[in-house]
């Protein structure tokens, strides 16, 4: 009886974490169109509306006060970063960006030089390499993330490419709320929606900065 239970209990657990993992139809199609409308983009409506974010992003309350930040390494599909993190150093701030390895996401320092030595994950992310020894942010903590992100609403909703890891990044820093950073995300006006689908894991950031005509 009690193995039957034993077995029971696993069958139902296995199944529940399966059904878990199952995409969700309206996020998957939300980032199929999301990706549609980013590539029709020029190359030039792309600089245009980045210049317009680092504007906006430099120029934000939340980033002026800021000095150990967390940002991303931008791909041809993103919001040009490299711009912010080059004012984030010249301001005399850290600038601090994802490692992906293991299924687990660090923010580790970007130090001089790191741009141009960066190896790509194999979905074309730069990132540093696994024996490099740099900074993790969770050292002392920070004091702003700018996320990225396939679509988002003014009001806070975020939807990522599917992995869960800022999701669970800012959830674990937001057990702590005195010292949990700001979120604010980057993108292309396509990428601001009126409504995205989120979950219970979801984590709704602070706000949002795009390019407005």
């Amino acid at each position: 009886m009690w193995l039957r239970s034993l077995v029971s209990f696993y069958c139902t657990s296995v199944k529940s974490v399966k059904m878990s993992k199952i995409p969700d139809p309206k996020k998957m199609l939300i980032r199929e169109q999301v990706a549609a409308s980013i590539a029709a983009l020029t190359a030039e409506e792309k600089k245009r509306q980045s210049d317009i974010v680092y504007n906006k992003i430099t120029n934000h309350p939340y980033y002026k006060s800021a000095n150990r930040i967390a940002i991303f390494m931008s791909t041809d599909q993103e919001i040009n970063t490299m711009p912010i993190i080059s004012h984030i150093k010249a301001k005399g701030g850290k600038a601090f960006v994802p490692q992906y390895a293991g299924g687990q996401m660090r923010m580790l320092e970007l130090e001089a030089g790191d741009e141009d030595n960066m190896p790509l994950t194999r979905h074309g992310i730069a990132q540093h390499s696994k024996d490099i020894q740099r900074e993790d942010a969770l050292s002392q903590g920070l004091d702003l993330i700018i996320a990225p992100g396939v679509a988002f609403t003014k009001n806070g909703g975020r939807l990522g490419h599917g992995g869960g890891y800022y999701d669970k990044y800012i959830a674990n820093l937001r057990a702590n709320p005195a010292t949990a950073p700001k979120v604010l995300a980057v993108g292309f006006k396509c990428q601001v929606l009126d409504e995205v689908p989120m979950n219970e894991s979801d984590q709704i950031i602070d706000g949002v900065i795009c390019a407005e005509d």
